[in-house]
């Protein structure tokens, strides 16, 4: 019987059995890349991506960064999160930037960092690559001014509310208000890029020659995707807690 390893510890020699064995997430990971792990327990992660053509580091490593303890993995179709602050404003701003902000920035710099080695492998033999680099440079750098905006202007304003009621100047109403405006409607274009991206980038479906760099930037972007559904519905909901104070001010 395979002694169980912390995945941290493995290497490509291992097989597929002791890094299921490691880590739980890791049968979803390799599933949404295209492999199934339980078809190959017994062949080591190196020989499975030699048959594949796939850098064995690679998959490795992003397994690695993404093990259990690190980072849940979103399923197909994620719940949004059943929390309710009710009209408790900094907390709602802290979940917001706690559960959605870091990791999605962390993801925006995945997929920047991965689209290069893409186009370059492959932007010949799949000329769709071609066509989603502009919408995806674009979104991406629509996606962090839009996260920056949540956390250095719009959040400090809504703490505002809770900290200074009494003191609340009508300046700082009226830019929240604006503040509000630029939310919706920022979260309205960013998802006619999301789509107009899922289009251009055909479903996020890996070709069967697709390189493992493909593979992961595939899944980073339906994680990024499934996330900021989620991000918009709760913002939707400190949005509303939002104008509920405003009108009893």
């Amino acid at each position: 019987m395979e002694k169980e390893q912390n995945i941290k510890e493995l290497t490509p020699d291992a097989t597929l059995s002791q890094i299921l064995s490691a880590d739980k997430t890791a049968a979803r990971l390799l599933a949404s890349i295209g492999l199934e792990p339980t078809d190959h327990k017994d062949e080591t992660l190196r020989s499975v991506c030699q048959q594949r053509q796939w850098s064995e580091m690679e998959l490795l490593q992003w397994l690695k960064k993404n093990k259990e303890s690190d980072r849940e993995v979103p399923k197909e179709k994620e719940e949004v999160p059943e929390v309710d602050y009710s009209n408790d404003l900094i907390r709602w701003c802290s979940y917001i930037e706690d559960t959605f902000y870091q990791p999605n920035v962390e993801l925006i710099q995945e997929v920047r960092s991965k689209f290069p080695r893409v186009k370059k492998v492959h932007a010949n033999q799949y000329t769709w690559i071609k066509d989603m680099e502009y919408p995806l440079k674009k979104f991406l750098e629509d996606l962090h001014l839009y996260l920056e905006f949540g956390k250095k202007r719009f959040h400090p304003l809504v703490n505002k509310i809770e900290k200074n009621k009494s003191t609340l100047l009508d300046g700082t109403v009226r830019e929240l208000e604006r503040s509000l405006n630029i939310i919706h409607e920022d979260q309205q274009r960013l998802r006619e890029e999301m789509k107009s991206i899922r289009t251009k980038g055909h479903n996020f479906r890996n070709p069967e020659g697709a390189c493992t760099t493909l593979r992961i930037m595939n899944h980073q972007l339906e994680e990024l995707y499934a996330k900021l559904d989620n991000q918009f519905e709760v913002e939707e909901q400190l949005a509303s807690a939002v104008k509920e104070k405003l009108q009893d001010l």
